[in-house]
């Protein structure tokens, strides 16, 4: 009984797990992000590099 009483009160882990939670957290904001914004990024991103590449010639 000691032993799981034990096991309950360790917190070795935690760190870790508090990470690999905020990691995915940050993987769903950035996919949400993508989403919402990814036509109107691309765009702009298409735009600069066509001003890049006239000024080229």
């Amino acid at each position: 009984m000691q032993k799981l009483k034990n096991l309950f009160h360790d917190r070795r882990g935690a760190n870790l797990v508090e990470y690999i939670i905020l990691v995915g957290v940050v993987a769903l904001l950035s996919i949400a992000a993508f989403k919402m914004f990814g036509k109107q990024v691309q765009s702009k991103v298409e735009e600069q590099g066509n001003k890049v590449h006239d000024i080229g010639n």
